[in-house]
């Protein structure tokens, strides 16, 4: 008896290890974009751990496990952000940032139960399948998908204008899948699962004939593009300046000085909260002290906090905006955010919770209607993601078709993350929007990374970080559209289709 104890314990033991590899090999590519090759095989160990376990429960416990250790290395900088964000004590904020790991970790636990109860399938297909719907379905806090670990290999991501992050999500599951098979073939005889291996590679092979084939074609449209000068406003407002009132007037004369400097410059554009004053949401004029001194025929986007209604009462509304004037300050447009952060831009449950005694909950910040395109002369239409909404193809993709826009701006303030990976991060988990929409991606921070994705998705222009200063640019515009941006999330649906169908198909024969 005693030796069978001690035995489960060194079996334990070696599975938490070989746990602890996957959940390194996944989080390492989104960390430093060069180990882009680990993700390829980041889950082979996952299933070798899923297929010895004893019970489908504990199966589930192991996926749970993995993902919620692959969140806390990916994501380690959160811990940061969660001190100064909510201003809790850093004992508290580990332990916050621990139950965020572990609420985001089910959407492995999900995977490691539909892998465990319904198997690899025809060719190891089964994992990629259910991977993508997942991917498509679970509410991540900080979006992020597998296909962004190979944003540093530029060939193999451009099949995202024909389906999204998903269609490279799919083929580097499908890789592990299969992989494992070839190491691990079970009862069966390894050359049978050749077969699996050779059509995933096949598959590969022949997106990375289209991923050359587009960036040739993309290059070709961006040297005959219209150019448009741009420049963007870097002010390096430190977090713990922000929302001071005793220093509002000095953080927006650093942005006021940085834009007196630039000449001829059509479109100008501050981060986002750079006005640092709360603004109704209905403004004509921007007030003479807060608008910068802009060449003639320039135009005007910035971020702002913006309200509707008197405070206090039941009509009051609070927006985080983006608003977009002319030269003399005339406001022509403004952008209310549309995807708001639980628990900084909003309470979950809020409304319920305030029935509750003495729980006085605000409502928080109210998300805008849909996307607004501003528009300058010559047909220019600019989307304005706000924050992290950069990260959410389907609002990129919205943007494109439903407002006609050619140009995407993003403004952020990643000052929250302090001097961590976490900004840079943030900009790489945003290039694929301009891959899926063929658009040229411009990202206007408060402290960094300012910088410039082009359509290829290529990072081409940035701002070093924690400095004030301004990236002055051309940006391309083009109009064309991308099958992912008319048809949407087709692959998506179809690989959540075939989930449903396999799982209700086991529960009849059940």
């Amino acid at each position: 008896m005693g030796l069978f104890i001690y035995s489960s314990k060194v079996n334990m033991s070696s599975k938490s290890l070989v746990l602890l590899l996957s959940a390194i090999l996944l989080a390492a590519p989104y960390l430093a974009p060069g180990l882009f090759p680990l993700a390829w095989i980041s889950f082979v160990p996952l299933f070798w751990v899923i297929d010895k376990a004893e019970t489908w429960r504990r199966a589930v416990l192991y996926g749970w496990l993995m993902g919620s250790v692959a969140h806390l290395l990916g994501f380690h900088w959160l811990v940061y952000t969660i001190n100064v964000f909510g201003g809790f004590p850093y004992p508290i904020s580990s332990l916050v940032f621990l139950l965020y790991a572990i609420l985001q970790g089910l959407q492995m636990a999900i995977f490691a139960f539909l892998v465990r109860r319904f198997g690899f399938g025809p060719l190891q297909v089964l994992p990629a399948v259910f991977w993508v719907a997942l991917e498509f379905w679970f509410p991540l806090l900080f979006p992020w998908y597998f296909a962004n670990s190979q944003v540093a290999f530029s060939l193999f991501i451009q099949t995202a204008d024909l389906v999204g992050p998903y269609g490279t999500s799919f083929l580097l599951m499908w890789f592990s899948a299969a992989g494992y098979r070839i190491i691990y073939p079970g009862n069966e005889a390894r050359r049978s699962h050749l077969s699996a291996l050779v059509c995933c590679v096949a598959m590969a092979i022949l997106s990375l004939i289209y991923g050359y084939q587009r960036l040739g074609a993309v290059e070709e449209e961006i040297a005959a593009a219209r150019k448009l000068p741009v420049a963007a406003v870097q002010g390096n407002i430190d977090i713990d300046l922000k929302w001071n009132p005793s220093l509002v007037k000095q953080n927006l004369q650093k942005h006021k000085d940085l834009t007196g400097e630039l000449d001829g410059v059509p479109l100008v554009i501050w981060p986002e909260s750079a006005v640092e004053v709360w603004l109704p949401d209905q403004l004509q004029y921007l007030p003479d002290d807060l608008m910068p001194p802009l060449p003639e025929q320039s135009h005007f986007i910035f971020g702002a906090k913006s309200f509707r209604g008197q405070p206090g009462t039941a009509n009051f509304k609070a927006f985080n905006t983006a608003f977009f004037t002319d030269a003399a300050g005339r406001v022509l447009g403004g952008y209310h955010k549309q995807v708001l952060l639980a628990f900084g831009e909003y309470l979950p449950f809020a409304k319920v919770l305030s029935l509750l005694p003495a729980m006085p909950f605000g409502d928080g910040f109210t998300a805008g209607s849909g996307p607004v395109a501003f528009e300058i002369p010559g047909g220019i239409r600019i989307g304005s993601l706000i924050c992290y909404e950069d990260l959410m193809p389907d609002l990129s993709r919205n943007f494109v078709k439903g407002t006609g826009a050619n140009l995407l701006v993003n403004l952020t303030n990643d000052a929250w993350y302090g001097k961590s990976v976490g900004p840079w991060q943030h900009a790489r988990l945003a290039q694929s929007r301009a891959v899926e929409t063929r658009r040229s991606l411009l990202r206007v921070t408060n402290t960094g990374v300012t910088s410039l994705v082009n359509a290829k998705g290529e990072l081409v222009e940035s701002l070093p970080m924690f400095v004030p200063d301004v990236l002055k640019t051309s940006v391309d515009i083009l109009d064309g559209e991308t099958y992912y941006v008319r048809y949407g999330d087709w692959f998506a649906w179809g690989m959540t289709i075939i989930t449903v169908a396999i799982v209700l198909f086991h529960l009849k024969r059940a």
